[in-house]
């Protein structure tokens, strides 16, 4: 399975097919002809071995600066619209399969769930504004602890039997959430405060993976909400315990760890997921597939639109576009299909509830998943850095034809010369705006690394630093050879934080 990821991962640098999406079709493909050995994807496989690992990298590299300026909308999304989505599909579904509601409101739990792995990478790709971004992946990530404890609650009350009591389901849910939550925070502070008592890239990596897989086992254990546990811990670590407590050579390690870990995990999830189709079944069960992708658009029609019209903010307007790129973004992927087949084997309608959630998670990767990009390109939400310069191309053109007019005006009027002459500096001053404008954006153009290539460069500086501040205390340096170090160091970093501050800037103009 790593060589044929291996290889899927060769092929999609050369044909425009999302990785992940590549993948699913390799494993359909697999399922079909029998190629590999049969290999079951049961729930203890995702949620105890590739969930943490998922978790904790996307929570690790979650910053908090970027949450902040769309805490509204993300927090909205991924509680409310988790139980809007589960209620709304649940009553359509209900309605159109003739499905006790219960079990419906079951299935809605599951699928509210969302994973847009392949929409992410495609958003970097693209350059998309990084807010859009933000709002998608923290909606994904933290739907995932929201959907997780709706559906325990959800299915301890269906096995209990009886009238749903949506007051003790209310109560169950924020005892699992907050619970989560004060695990998860406990786990973060305690190990970010370790990494203070050593440095040691290997050693604090380990720590990040006693925490990863951890703080979910002992929300396992508390009977708290592992998934929301791990999202905190993850999330304390990556803003506050890699930063004030690790150097910078430790942190470039776990960065490294972290990401080819969750690349193996996100390979293996996918091709399992197109290995698992069973198309005997899916035909069987086509109708009420149907309906579920029906119920499931719906639904997200409604938490996108309504929540985000709730969640607006005049300082920071969401616009129709990003709300269109929302709503047809919200991907499924593993974790539904784990709560699916985590259902006891004797639950009433089991293997129809896991093929529908099988069915609606396969639509979503392989439709909305395979147009996005020509829905990004069509609604103009990509960065086009060539397109701007065009623009001000065109501008600078306009301004010297402007300038031109204006001198043979003011010879043809022979007079009112002082007027001509303040137009003229006008003119001059917006020329010289454009001209350095197109100045910048020249220098950029072609060079779409160098936001990465900058952050790296910042990384070795603090490494540097790091290094002196360990060489002074096991040497008797001379402290004026180590203070020019210093501000050569620091020099450079004024530098780069003026050149990171100046392309902030142009992003918020495009």
């Amino acid at each position: 399975m790593l060589l044929l990821a291996s290889g899927v991962a060769i092929v999609t640098k050369w044909i425009r097919l999302p990785y992940s999406i590549a993948l699913v079709i390799v494993g359909l493909l697999i399922g079909i002809f029998h190629f590999l050995p049969v290999v079951t994807m049961t729930p203890e496989l995702i949620l105890l071995i590739f969930l943490p690992a998922l978790l904790f990298e996307a929570s690790w590299n979650l910053h908090i600066d970027w949450l902040k300026t769309c805490l509204r909308p993300v927090a909205l999304l991924a509680t409310v619209g988790v139980f809007v989505s589960a209620v709304c599909v649940a009553f359509i579904v209900s309605a159109l399969t003739g499905l006790d509601f219960k079990i419906a409101l079951l299935f809605g739990s599951m699928i509210s769930a969302t994973d847009p792995i392949s929409v992410l990478a495609l958003f970097k790709r693209l350059k998309v504004n990084r807010r859009l971004h933000t709002i998608l992946e923290g909606e994904s990530l933290l739907n995932d602890g929201t959907a997780v404890a709706l559906f325990r609650v959800l299915l301890a009350a269906v096995l209990l039997g009886g009238d749903l009591s949506w007051s003790k389901i209310g109560l169950d849910f924020v005892i699992l959430t907050c619970g989560g939550t004060i695990v998860g925070a406990i786990v973060g502070l305690v190990a970010s405060k370790l990494t203070q008592y050593f440095d040691d890239h290997l050693l604090e990596t380990t720590l990040t993976v006693l925490v990863a897989y951890g703080s979910y086992l002992l929300g396992e254990q508390l009977h708290v909400s592992s998934v929301i546990s791990v999202l905190v811990a993850g999330c304390i670590m990556g803003n506050f315990g890699s930063r004030k407590s690790m150097s910078a050579t430790t942190r470039l390690s776990v960065d490294s760890f972290w990401e080819y870990a969750a690349f193996i995990a996100e390979s293996l999830v996918f091709l399992l997921i197109g290995m698992q189709i069973k198309f005997p079944l899916l035909v069987k069960y086509a109708p009420v597939i149907g309906a579920g992708i029906v119920a499931t658009l719906i639904a997200r029609v409604l938490v996108v639109y309504l929540l985000i019209f709730i969640a607006r903010e005049k300082k920071h307007p969401i616009p129709l576009s990003w709300q269109h790129l929302l709503f047809w973004g919200g991907l499924r992927g593993s974790l539904c299909m784990a709560m699916a087949l985590s259902l006891p084997a004797t639950f009433p309608h089991r293997e129809m509830l896991v093929v529908t959630t099988f069915g609606v998670a396969l639509f979503t990767l392989l439709v909305p998943g395979l147009t996005m990009e020509p829905l990004v390109k069509v609604l103009k939400v990509a960065s086009s850095r060539v397109s701007k310069n065009t623009e001000l191309q065109i501008e600078l053109t306009k301004l010297k034809d402007e300038k031109r007019n204006l001198a043979k005006a003011a010879r043809a009027a022979g007079q009112g010369k002082k007027e001509y002459r303040r137009k003229e500096e006008e003119i001059d001053q917006r020329i010289s705006e454009t001209e350095q404008l197109i100045e910048i954006l020249d220098s950029s153009v072609g060079d779409s690394d160098e936001t990465e290539r900058l952050q790296i460069e910042t990384a070795l500086l603090r490494a540097q630093k790091d290094c002196l501040i360990a060489l002074s205390k096991k040497t008797n340096s001379k402290p004026e050879v180590l203070g020019e170090f210093r501000e050569r160091i620091d020099s450079r970093f004024l530098q780069l934080r003026a050149k990171q501050h100046e392309k902030e800037l142009l992003a918020k103009d495009e």
